[in-house]
């Protein structure tokens, strides 16, 4: 499985699990296993199951989508977790 990249009218979404929140910068894993890192604008939209929430509530583990800057794909303008993200399975 890869890691699923979509576009959006804004940017583009990537699905991941979550490894760090430290400040403004969320690190990610993707399907493949493979690191990423974001920096999250001062006004990022974070949300759990749709309720609004803080970078700082997402814990290691948790599934994730990260909502990029049409213009720079390391800057996140919005990341959602909750039910609605499909677990992202790792290749063995």
């Amino acid at each position: 499985m890869t890691e699923t990249c979509t576009k959006t009218h804004d940017g583009k979404t990537h699905d991941g699990k979550v490894v760090s929140v430290v400040g403004d910068k969320l690190t990610t894993t993707c399907s493949e296993g493979k690191q990423h890192c974001y920096t999250l604008v001062k006004d990022a939209k974070v949300t759990c199951d749709g309720k609004a929430s803080k970078a700082a509530d997402l814990k290691a583990g948790t599934c994730v989508r990260v909502i990029t800057h049409k213009d720079d794909k390391s800057v996140a303008t919005a990341v959602e977790s909750g039910k609605q993200i499909p677990a992202t399975v790792h290749k063995a």
